[in-house]
């Protein structure tokens, strides 16, 4: 018999075939129509052509899309002779059976390919200086064009620019730029002047940084801090739902769903008054918001206007420090990997602003910071060109695929 399926989004974008030969005893439910012939080949035909053409004009509805039997019965049905039926079987069977096998062997290229990107992109990072980084990025250079064919590289490559920025080795150091030790000490400074004229609370002291603390050996003029000390920390808070004064004003209101991957925040749902505000936690322009609960941990943004925030987000306010630098050491692998291992919960990881504002971070002087930040822009741009020639190169297939076909249908 023939089962075919008489409601839901299948029938129109046909992601998944919606007519099936079924065989043995079985009971039907009213969500699928049943047709049953004495010759099997037929219905295996009929299995084909109901899978290949569109039902658009066969369905009602939209937002529930539904094939009741009277539209099934109109379906029409290019019917060739019965011997040509069983050669265009078993031709689909054959080529089926090629699809397959390429799929198997597809996966398994995207697979090797994807470990031999990882393998080389970790040479790059685990070079022990800039003889040996350059040796390695012209292994990578040599094989650019095959390496860099698939979404994961490029965000692969992404990540690697982003851990050798905050390792200093992509930009040179000059043993002329102000140290980062000094930096840390003009922050200290205005965070008290800030205390001193009300402007902030005094905050708990961080504890001091030991050699034991330190993930690695940092480059002349670098220094690891605590993410705290870099500026002024804060967790969000949610005004009162029950009183509407709160809400429904002017200013954006936005939880862990307005942040997105792509360091981006996006227009809110809820808004917020003044007085609410008053009630929630401010972020200015500048601002870095964090995640800090749930599986979206860690996606962060620059703020770029004001804003309150919920209590799912932790945020930093830098002084002097440049905040795009700041952003993408906090996207960092390696920082990742930390805040989680200071995170409770597994199910659902939350980090208290306790331990975030303890996390490290390792900052260079604010001269080098500049121009990491140009150089990260810099190759980022072209990791999104890569993006965008991908998109337009899988655009083109998929239109050449479907000329292909309704060609081969027509």
């Amino acid at each position: 018999m023939l089962l075919i399926g008489e409601d839901g989004a299948n029938l129109i974008n046909r992601s998944t075939p919606i007519a099936f030969i079924a065989r043995g005893k079985y009971w039907v439910n009213n969500h699928a129509h049943v047709i049953d012939c004495i010759n099997e080949d037929f219905l295996l035909y009929l299995c084909i052509h109901i899978n290949a053409i569109s039902l658009e004009a066969y369905i009602t509805g939209s937002a529930q899309p539904k094939m009741n039997q009277a539209k099934m019965n109109s379906i029409l049905i290019a019917l060739p002779p019965l011997e040509e039926q069983k050669r265009i079987i078993a031709k689909v069977d054959e080529l089926m059976l090629l699809c397959d096998q390429l799929e198997q062997q597809t996966e398994a290229s995207i697979e090797a390919h994807a470990t031999l990107v990882e393998v080389l992109l970790a040479t790059l990072t685990d070079s022990a200086d800039a003889d040996e980084l350059a040796q390695n990025w012209a292994r990578v250079a040599e094989h650019f064009d095959s390496l860099f064919t698939t979404e994961q590289s490029i965000e692969a490559l992404k990540k690697t620019v982003l851990q050798l920025a905050v390792m200093g080795k992509l930009v040179p150091q000059n043993p002329d730029d102000e140290p980062a030790s000094v930096l840390l000490e003009k922050i200290a400074k205005e965070k008290e002047q800030l205390i001193e004229q009300g402007k902030i609370k005094k905050s708990k002291h961080l504890p001091q940084i030991n050699a034991k603390d330190k993930p690695s050996n940092l480059p002349f003029g670098w220094e690891w801090a605590r993410l705290g000390d870099t500026g002024i920390s804060a967790t969000g808070n949610t005004p009162k739902t029950s009183e509407p004064r709160f809400f429904n004003g002017d200013i954006p209101f936005i939880g862990p769903g307005q942040i997105t991957n792509n360091n981006e925040i996006l227009l809110p749902e809820k808004t917020i008054t003044e007085e609410g505000l008053e009630h929630s936690t401010e972020a200015l322009a500048n601002d870095i918001l964090m995640v800090c609960i749930g599986g979206s941990i860690g996606k962060a943004a620059i703020v770029k206007f004001r804003m309150g925030f919920n209590q799912q987000i932790n945020a930093i306010r830098p002084l002097i420090v440049n905040q795009t630098y700041l952003l993408y050491y906090v996207q960092t692998s390696e920082f990742y990997k930390r805040l989680i291992e200071e995170s409770s919960g597994s199910a659902t990881p939350i980090i208290n602003r306790g331990k975030w504002d303890q996390l490290l971070v390792a900052l260079p002087p604010l001269s080098e910071q500049k121009r990491i930040v140009a150089k990260v822009g810099e190759l980022m741009a072209i990791c999104d060109q890569l993006k965008e020639k991908l998109k337009q190169s899988q655009e083109t297939q998929v239109q050449l695929t479907d000329a292909l076909i309704d060609k081969a249908l027509g």
